[in-house]
């Protein structure tokens, strides 16, 4: 449970941009995001750590590094 609330997309205008694009996607915005509207500039900078971690031309697979993802996250006691 997180200590602050999510805020509701489109909170900040500012942010519009980054989740229409999620919900055109058919992709659901994470918690953390939606809290982290609260700091627009965090927000953008772990979007791009994401893409960069996320990068299809890196040397480990998309794939495998979600299945990484999801086997730390349920390690951990998180339902990612």
């Amino acid at each position: 449970m997180p200590r602050l609330e999510p805020l509701p997309a489109g909170s900040v205008p500012e942010l519009n941009e980054i989740f229409d694009k999620l919900k055109k996607s058919g992709h659901y915005i994470p918690n953390s995001q939606l809290i982290l509207q609260r700091k627009p500039k965090i927000l953008r900078a772990i979007r791009a750590l994401n893409a960069a971690v996320y990068d299809p031309q890196g040397e480990v697979s998309v794939g495998f590094k979600r299945l990484l993802g999801y086997v730390t996250s349920r390690t951990h006691g998180c339902h990612y």
